[in-house]
């Protein structure tokens, strides 16, 4: 798991700084916007199921009032029956104007809910048929031909029947607002969870909001440093870059000048004396050998200049390169050193570029051969230190000054004391030598003395 994470930084790192940018600005913004359109969403159901609260406790609202006027109207018939007073009967005549509206308001509000118009049909008949029996008693009254017990009997068989009525009138109601009670508690709850998860989703707003902004500050910050950093390199680059133009122009012009005035020589004594001409000629040469080993160097270490390292397919035993590597030079080295070469008996794998290492080592005893007097000791370690192979090149010549130490692996860098005294060289051999190490991913250091010496380290990780 933290692997992966990792490999997904490091491709988050790996992202152009515009596209880091972009992505830096569009997280708040889209965040913002999610939360917005989350809001939105939640507000409108809100809004939506307050609406059908009120509408329910309107349908609630009208059901007690269709149920208030059959009661009026079958107590003032009731009292009107017990009494034969018209006065009871106003309730009544005020119900049953009022019904219709009443009724229709409740089907309006009713009509998009299917199961509660089935509800209503059956309300809808036993309430007419109620204010239909209660308006046939009152149009009929009591009959006067019949006996005093049989009126009674007649009157309660009535007041029976306008029970009953009513019975069957209240029933209907009461399904019909049981199911209205329970649609009303429904979306109440239903609101009450939107509510809730609302305040659930503004809090985890603000919790992503400034996770959100945090971590864009926190990128923005690493870009800005990024790009500050690369500002830098870029400005010491350039500075580098003048510099290396600077150097490269001077060691050029020189041999150039000379090559120039051996050639005009030469010409001059191509016919009064031959030999001279030819010795001229020879030195344009040696002249020449050198310019382009300089221009080789150049283009090498333009070549590798910032470039990471690679990763190295072959694998090689460094022993018998550095044994190689020394006969080489032991070939062409004229001074009189005495050399030791310490190498282990068993192998040393590592992943790398042959051709580059052999120079590595190649430059480094030459540095040494050239900067220790005649009848001086050059040494050349080879060993394992845990992961890491090991060259130790040591010598016990001039050494190098301690202001000189931290600057000896820049392009075309030489000791004052060496130019005084004369000792050739371009100033490049350990700027390659720096750069190889680096792009095998190892490390170069120096330990030195002034007339005592001079130690060259170079460590190169093992093949795994």
């Amino acid at each position: 798991m933290l692997k992966k994470l990792w490999l997904k930084i490091q491709k988050w790192q790996q992202l152009p700084p515009t596209q880091r940018g972009i992505v830096i600005i569009a997280l708040p913004v889209c965040c913002l916007l999610s939360t917005v359109g989350v809001l939105i969403w939640l507000s409108a159901s809100i809004a939506d199921y307050e609406g059908w609260v009120r509408h329910t406790q309107r349908v609630q609202l009208e059901g007690r009032e269709l149920l208030n006027h059959l009661i009026d109207a079958e107590t003032g018939v009731r009292g009107y029956h017990l009494t034969q007073q018209v006065g009871f009967l106003e309730p009544y005549y005020t119900a049953a104007a009022q019904l219709p509206s009443t009724l229709e308001n409740l089907e309006a509000l009713i009509s998009d809910n299917p199961h509660q118009l089935a509800h209503f049909q059956d309300l809808k008949s036993a309430v007419k048929e109620t204010f239909q029996l209660l308006a046939q008693q009152l149009e009929e009254g009591l009959n006067p031909s019949l006996a005093e017990a049989e009126q009674r009997l007649y009157f309660y068989q009535q007041l029976e029947q306008a029970k009953q009525a009513m019975d069957r009138s209240r029933a209907a109601i009461n399904a019909f607002m049981s199911e209205e009670d329970r649609l009303l508690v429904d979306r109440q709850q239903q609101l009450e969870a939107l509510r809730q998860t609302n305040t659930v989703v503004l809090l985890l707003a603000v919790v992503v909001g400034l996770g959100s902004s945090g971590l864009a500050i926190h990128w923005f910050r690493q870009l800005y440093q990024e790009v500050n950093l690369r500002g830098q390199r870029l400005e010491v680059a350039c500075d580098r870059l003048a510099r290396f133009t600077a150097n490269a122009s001077h060691q050029l012009r020189a041999p150039i000048a000379a090559i120039l005035s051996h050639v005009q020589v030469g010409l001059l004594l191509a016919r009064q004396a031959p030999e001279q001409s030819l010795l001229r000629l020879e030195k344009v040469a040696t002249l020449a050998k050198s310019m382009g080993q300089l221009v080789n160097d150049l283009l090498f270490l333009a070549r590798y200049e910032g470039v990471s390292p690679p990763d190295f397919a072959t694998s090689f035993d460094l022993v018998p390169l550095i044994e190689e590597v020394v006969q080489e030079w032991q070939e062409t080295s004229a001074a009189g050193h005495h050399f030791h070469l310490e190498v282990p008996p068993v192998p040393l794998m590592i992943k790398g570029d042959c051709e580059m290492l052999k120079q590595v080592v190649f430059n480094l005893l030459t540095n040494a051969d050239r900067y220790t007097p005649k009848g001086g000791t050059i040494t050349l370690q080879l060993n394992q230190q845990g992961t890491s192979a090991v060259i130790n090149v040591s010598d016990t010549g001039m050494g190098i000054s301690e202001a000189a130490l931290p600057h000896i692996f820049d392009y075309f860098y030489r000791d004052e004391r060496v130019r005084q005294q004369g000792i050739s060289g371009s100033g490049l051999g350990l700027a390659i030598v720096r750069q190889i190490v680096h792009l095998h991913r190892g490390t170069v250091t120096v330990h030195s003395q002034e007339n005592q010496g001079s130690t060259f380290t170079v460590k190169l990780p093992l093949a795994p």
